[in-house]
């Protein structure tokens, strides 16, 4: 079949929601639970769509289905398409999370794992049940992520100015240091030599390119500390210092909460480091959304419960400050 042929008028919406959840999924059975379908019913409606564009769109590879490179030019197309009429459709329309079924996908780092996603499962297992979230991890081409639809929020460091991004600074969070309960070090008193000088740990996300602010406060005073380990995940570090002599200076919130579980000491590192400011991006696109709306009320408040600085945020409509602007993503 040649492009430009496909008659619209032959299109079924379902097959466009179907197309839209496989390419997400790439998986059958997922997309099924996903459609409320039974398999047969979606391998079906996949048919339907393999004969309609002329394409197998989904075809097996190792670990299961991968998309061809005409499903891989659909994608972004179909998601947004499927967001707009979906966003389109419930304006003015008021959103009541007891009874959607939408999906969502969130872009986070695994810190977030320890406190601020378990409160939201809490939430939505109580106010939205049949509400479904998928957590990624940050990556590349984020942006592009949220132009496209294919994520609805990101939650972390602030994003370089983008058009059409809107930001929200929902808490921070500041440093604290530890090693395992029964170090040599937690008999004595530590100066800034010393600390330096005890062999470190260090969480390094294989996607933050920039310098820790421990290294460069200490490099402002002309040191630098001893690193004999980086790992790129935030979750495994406390235990791999519980049963080490490694110290780790990591988020203050996510040691007060890995303490409560494992035979660490805390303490202040003893230089004066910038607190952490933890922001949540989304596309422009998406602000009137009511949906939308809800998921970054009850993201935000979450987040900022879990750093330890809770505070309510509006659903409303974020900030038009910087309206008119075209060069970069705007603060609400």
């Amino acid at each position: 079949m040649q492009r430009g042929s496909l008659d619209l008028g032959a299109i079924d919406l379902n097959l466009v929601h179907a197309l839209d959840v496989l390419l997400q999924e790439g998986n059958v059975t997922r997309a099924a639970t996903r459609l409320r379908l039974t398999q047969s019913a979606t391998s079906h409606r996949l048919k339907r769509l393999r004969a309609l564009l002329g394409d197998p769109l989904l075809v097996q590879g190792r670990g299961g289905l991968v998309p061809t490179p005409r499903a891989l030019e659909l994608a972004g197309a179909v998601r947004r398409t499927m967001q707009d009429l979906a966003t389109t459709l419930a304006h003015g329309e008021p959103f009541d999370p007891a009874s959607s079924e939408r999906s969502f996908v969130i872009v986070t780092s695994d810190f977030a794992e320890i406190d601020a996603l378990p409160r939201v499962l809490e939430l939505l297992t109580k106010q939205a049940p049949r509400i479904s979230l998928a957590v990624r991890e940050p990556g590349p081409g984020l942006v592009e992520a949220l132009e496209r639809g294919e994520v609805d929020i990101i939650m972390g460091p602030s994003l370089p100015p983008h058009a059409g991004l809107v930001q929200r600074r929902v808490g921070d969070d500041g440093f604290a240091a530890c090693v395992r309960r029964d170090h040599p070090i937690v008999r004595r008193k530590l100066d800034l030599a010393g600390y330096a000088a005890l062999p470190h740990l260090v969480i390094s996300p294989t996607t933050n390119a920039t310098v820790s602010p421990v290294d460069t406060a200490l490099a402002a005073r002309g040191l630098a500390r001893r690193v004999c380990l980086r790992v790129p995940h935030f979750l495994g570090a406390p235990f791999l210092t519980a049963r080490s002599d490694l110290v780790l200076t990591a988020p203050r919130s996510m040691l007060v909460h890995a303490a409560q579980l494992l035979p660490l000491h805390l303490f202040e590192p003893p230089l004066p480091l910038p607190r952490i400011p933890v922001m949540m991006t989304w596309h422009e696109r998406a602000t009137g959304d009511p949906g939308h709306a809800w998921l970054r009320e009850l993201a935000g408040r979450c987040t900022a419960a879990a750093l330890g600085r809770p505070r309510d945020y509006p659903a409303a409509a974020a900030s038009r400050a910087g309206r008119g602007s075209k060069s970069g993503a705007r603060r609400a």
